[in-house]
């Protein structure tokens, strides 16, 4: 028997919202928000750049992105209250999946009663999802960056965002899909070299007038999160991992069901 559909419906409705979130940001991207900016800085004879925006990103884009973390938080809900009515026990207020970094804050989580009701090879498997089972990763784990984010965005603000530029390699390889133009890039070594461009030697242009750079030039920008565990990642490729990451928990509960 596959997951009950209250659990399926909310992980549809994230599943909305995250090719709400690609839609937006394809129409922020089209509008070619950002530039780069000769500075001040280094001699005369070389470029240095720095990534300047034109257009905010719309308010609509870290909205959106709520809304799919909220969605997908709530299915682990949803997956507590299942698995107490599948037990033949009746769920109340207190059911919740818990998401703890410590064992101690588990433990905290189980004497409020948040698992009651819940078989007990549940409880082991929820447990051994934990983010506290990573050791000093558990802030990186995947469950707790959901959870960290969903707080922020529930409880204190709406989440920021915001678009990041750099110099992708030079051998960065593009293919066009559907009139777009996709590329394989690792995020990390963008990072890594922050928002300037360059240094790169200038050359006289024509004429001698207007001095150009001479080298080939590929500039990557991306919207990324500015809040949490989450902090600098591309925002498209975060929901997506964390999509793909509750999915296949919810299919490791499926045998509950049964």
């Amino acid at each position: 028997m596959a997951i009950p559909d209250s659990v399926n419906c909310k992980l549809f409705r994230a599943k909305e919202h995250l090719d709400g979130v690609q839609v937006e940001t394809q129409k922020y991207y089209q509008a070619n928000p950002a530039r780069i900016v000769r500075q001040q800085e280094g001699s005369p004879d070389e470029f240095i750049g720095k990534v300047v925006t034109d257009a905010p990103i719309p308010q609509k884009i870290p909205l959106i992105v709520g809304d799919f973390l909220q969605n997908l938080r709530s299915s682990l809900d949803y997956l507590v209250w299942e698995l107490v009515l599948s037990a033949k026990n009746i769920p109340d207020h207190n059911s919740m999946f818990p998401i703890c970094t410590t064992s101690e804050a588990f433990k905290s989580q189980l004497a409020r009663h948040r698992l009651d009701g819940v078989p007990a090879s549940a409880i082991a498997e929820i447990d051994a999802l934990q983010p506290y089972q990573d050791g000093q990763g558990a802030k990186a784990n995947v469950l707790a960056m959901i959870d960290d984010l969903c707080n922020v965005n529930k409880h204190r603000r709406i989440l920021t965002t915001i678009l990041y530029g750099g110099q992708a390699p030079s051998d960065l390889v593009t293919q066009e899909i559907d009139g777009q133009i996709f590329a394989n890039v690792s995020f990390e070594s963008i990072l890594k070299q922050g928002t300037k461009i360059g240094p790169f030697p200038m050359v006289d242009g024509p004429q001698g007038r207007f001095p150009k750079v001479d080298v080939p030039l590929n500039f990557v920008a991306f919207i990324a999160f500015d809040d949490g565990a989450a902090k600098n990642v591309e925002v498209g490729y975060t929901l997506s991992i964390f999509m793909g990451y509750v999915m296949q928990i919810l299919h490791n509960f499926e045998k509950f069901f049964t």
